[in-house]
């Protein structure tokens, strides 16, 4: 069983647990007479799809001017004049996701005996204190969130959202509310927090619905709630009205009413743990009983000179549960995506505005997925990025006078794809329309980990226009060299020979990195389909050999960043691009590009926010160093409200990851990366690859590798005692082991131990 325990309620939004199924979103503080429920809901975002031009847009023929002056400016040696330049281009910023409201329940009872705990397994918030015994549920088959007690309950809402009517009927309060129609976001004073609209379609409005279902006759009372909104679709115009989505949620009410409180918890345990139970990591090791409180378990953990992991090895198998329910909660099939910080966000300015950050933190947020035996969780991944690419194509062809889509730094639900910044933004992070290759990346491991035909052909027309589009990008210059000019490195910067700081240059690495993938990705999805003639397949594969899908190094043996060496702004910058063909891309390096990997890695320094340690740590799995691997573990597994700097990540009490502040991507991340250690499909299977020590015995099961086979492990002492392969189609595997390979037609499930590798190559 894996659980977070608490013996006390929580005092602030960071200590309560997260309740999620997909689209409605709880923070349950556990309060005690009072109980407060922080509610989000994953459609309701400020703005609407005519908010990205409501400061205006460039024209086509602006547009072509500022390009072409910008790239004449980096031709000629003047970066900072081509980042001017460039400025023209960008349009204003996303919308952000916003808080719903939150449900205070008021309940007769005191505190003794005082105990709440979040069943992982099942989604089951459960609470005690005294007599008072109390569960929440927020249900995927129901809809609602439900709250039974054995005390009697009253119950009322707060929201900060603009509140159009409230009324009592029966059972039921309804509150009615409109979004604001537009937010900016925190890091942009300049602007107004929130601007509100009543003219149609500027705004979603929404309603929620709670409803008191007293005594049943078991003395049992219940709460159930339901929040709709008037959000049609990714990028599509609002539809109906807040009396129109109280019809909705009221419906989804009397669904629930009618089966009865049994039904509706007992639907929604078997539908959570039919996902949660697919996998599980369990590691040995002395350690706190599995149902000591979650905070004790970390001071301790934390508290000490040793390895916190060293402490407790069974932290990092149940930050590897939060992870996957996690996911579960904040990504369901039919929805949209997590957000930067899932679906649970309690401000109405939120870090970043809480959007889709599409330069690292959206992909980041799905890399768990496939490993984890979860691909439902990514398929909201999916359709943001097939809705993005029909989307960017007006955006490519205005901008970039380009084919094919593009997208940028950011996006929303409103599929936002031009560069943010309002004319100010900093290039380093408006100036990158390879957002479309990193997000194709993301869907093609489906087609990796064995994805259906069907699925293959779905993803085509997003696969093939961003090809199209980056086939126009990828260009000459006047020098006769293939670049991407202007160039970034995602938030990254240079210093000129004079001492400027300048973000744009005529390459980059992770655009080279960027542009072989997604050939070679084309080329394939291509062959597969029988489109081996499409005239973008077959420019695809003539363009492939004119890009590095490998980095050249530096002179100090570094990976080199830039078109040409560069005097780096910041050495340790958070952002690994560079390195982005290890990992999320193919990772089949020679060794003199892993030596530059490694040498860039040291370079960064381990240190920095909870993403970057995240993948600072596949990275270094992929280059099969448990022992770097161990080292940023350490940095993870620490707390995140002792403030060591600006970007030092962590975990809050509630094991949410720190950016600093909360951010959702490590915790989304953190299962891919163990997976990482223990097992590798990118260039055939590989066993414990890259174990760190503080993790020596444990075992694995219901893990997924390439090309779709399940994977079962047992070590012990950081050596393989037996794995398990199961197969979902018959095939040819390459299985490693401590250097030597095995290769096996594998049709039925089969135990390898490592006798089995003795005498092979």
């Amino acid at each position: 069983m894996s659980s977070l325990e608490f013996d006390r309620p929580a005092t602030r939004w960071l200590e309560s647990l997260p309740l999620g199924n997909g689209a409605l979103g709880a923070m349950v503080d556990g309060g005690v007479p009072e109980l407060r429920i922080g509610l989000n809901e994953q459609t309701a975002w400020s703005g609407s799809p005519r908010s990205e031009s409501s400061a205006g847009l460039i024209s086509a023929a602006e547009a072509s001017i500022a390009l072409a002056a910008s790239r004449a400016a980096i031709e000629a040696g003047d970066p900072v004049a081509a980042e001017r330049r460039l400025a023209a281009a960008q349009a204003s910023y996303t919308q952000a996701f916003l808080p719903v409201g939150s449900l205070i329940v008021r309940r007769r009872t005191g505190m003794a005996d005082y105990r709440r705990r979040l069943d992982l397994s099942t989604g089951v918030h459960e609470l005690r204190s005294g007599d008072l015994r109390e569960r929440v549920v927020v249900s995927a088959p129901h809809g609602v969130l439900a709250l039974e007690s054995t005390a009697e309950l009253e119950a009322e809402l707060e929201s900060p959202l603009r509140e159009l009517g409230r009324r009592r009927s029966g059972d039921d309060l309804v509150v009615l509310l409109r979004l604001p129609s537009d937010v900016a976001p925190g890091h942009e004073p300049g602007f107004p927090a929130a601007s509100w609209s009543d003219a149609p379609g500027d705004a979603l409005e929404a309603a929620v619905v709670v409803r008191r279902l007293r005594d049943d006759g078991r003395g049992k009372h219940l709460l159930l709630l339901a929040i709709s909104t008037t959000f049609a679709a990714l990028g599509r115009s609002p539809g109906g009205t807040a009396e129109d989505a109280a019809e909705k949620a009221t419906a989804v009410l009397d669904a629930a009413e009618r089966d009865g409180a049994d039904a509706v918890f007992r639907a929604a345990v078997e539908d959570h743990a039919a996902l949660f139970g697919r996998s599980e990591i369990r590691l040995a090791g002395a350690g706190p009983r599995a149902d000591a409180p979650t905070d004790e378990r970390l001071r301790r953990a934390f508290g000490g000179m040793q390895h916190p992991l060293e402490i407790d090895p069974g932290l990092a198998g149940l930050l590897f549960d939060v992870g996957r329910y996690l996911a579960i909660a904040s990504s369901r099939p039919g929805g949209l995506p997590a957000t930067l910080q899932g679906i649970w966000n309690d401000s109405m300015q939120p870090p970043w505005s809480s959007n889709y950050t599409i330069n690292i933190n959206t992909q980041m947020n799905h890399w768990s997925a496939q490993v984890a035996n979860l691909p439902e969780t990514a398929e909201p991944y999916r359709d943001l990025v097939l809705a993005l690419a029909d989307a960017g194509r007006a955006t490519a062809r205005r901008l970039y006078d380009a084919p094919g889509w593009v997208a940028h730094h950011n996006t929303d639900a409103w599929l936002f794809s031009n560069p943010v910044g309002a004319g100010r933004g900093d290039a380093r992070w408006t100036a990158w329309p390879m957002a479309g290759p990193w997000l194709v990346r993301g869907v093609w491991d489906a087609i990796e980990f064995g994805a259906g035909d069907e699925e293959a052909a779905a993803l085509w027309p997003a696969i093939r226009g961003a090809a199209e589009f980056a086939l126009a990008w990828h260009h000459r210059d006047g020098n006769g060299a293939w670049v991407t000019s202007p160039a970034t490195s995602p938030e990254n910067a240079f210093r000129t020979e004079d001492g400027v700081v300048a973000a744009v240059d005529t390459t980059t690495a992770m655009d080279q990195q960027l542009l072989a993938d997604l050939f070679d990705i084309t080329v394939r999805l291509a062959t597969r389909l029988g489109h081996e003639d499409d005239p973008v397949a077959l420019a695809a594969a003539r363009r492939a050999p004119l890009v590095e899908a490998e980095p050249a190094a530096t002179s100090d043996g570094i990976v080199r960043e830039w078109a040409v060496d560069r005097d780096e702004e910041d050495p340790r910058h958070r952002h690994l691009s560079p390195l982005y063909g290890l990992y999320p891309g193919p990772g089949r390096w020679s060794e003199q590009g892993r030596a530059a990997a490694a040498a860039t890695l040291e370079r960064r320094g381990d240190d920095s926010s909870g993403w970057s340690l995240v993948w600072k740590m596949a990275l270094w799995a992929r280059l099969r160093r448990g022992d770097k691997v161990s080292d940023l573990l350490r940095l993870l597994f620490r707390d995140a409200t002792d403030d060591s700097g600006p970007w030092a990540g962590g975990l809050y009490p509630n094991l949410f990851a720190a950016h600093p502040p909360f951010q959702i991507d490590a915790n989304l991340a953190f299962p891919a990366v163990l997976i990482e250690s223990l097992l590798q499909s990118h260039d055939g299977i590989e066993l414990l690859p890259a174990l760190p020590a503080e993790l020596r015995s444990g075992s694995a099961r219901g893990l997924v590798a390439r090309p779709g086979v399940e994977v079962e492990l047992r070590w012990r002492d950081g050596a393989l005692e037996s794995a398990t392969l199961v197969p979902r189609k018959p095939g040819t595997l390459s299985i490693r082991y401590r250097g030597r390979t095995l290769r096996l037609h594998v049709a039925d499930a089969i135990q390898l131990t490592p006798s089995d590798f003795e005498g092979s190559a």
